[in-house]
């Protein structure tokens, strides 16, 4: 039993950006989802190259993006969890 949360990511003019809106996504050169458990470990990577191919460098980049949007998540949710008198 842990915290399960998830990210959308992508490479847009060039630069990994965590959490596209509808103009960003619509227009990434990559698109990708990840979902992470509470220790760090991955359950699901899904990216897709929108025009040129996906660059190992970039997928790096943004696997490094959502481990820090999801540790982000993972703040709210303890906090969240803690106020609802939930035991960690």
């Amino acid at each position: 039993i842990g915290s399960v949360a998830a990210v959308s990511c992508g490479i847009v003019d060039g630069a990994a950006l965590l959490d596209l809106d509808y103009p960003e996504d619509s227009g990434a050169e990559v698109d990708a989802n990840v979902v992470m458990n509470g220790e760090g470990g991955l359950i699901e990577i899904q990216a897709t190259a929108e025009g040129t191919p996906l660059r190992r460098a970039h997928l790096d980049d943004l696997l490094a993006l959502a481990a820090v949007g999801i540790a982000e998540l993972r703040g709210h949710q303890q906090t969240a969890l803690r106020a609802a008198g939930a035991e960690l």
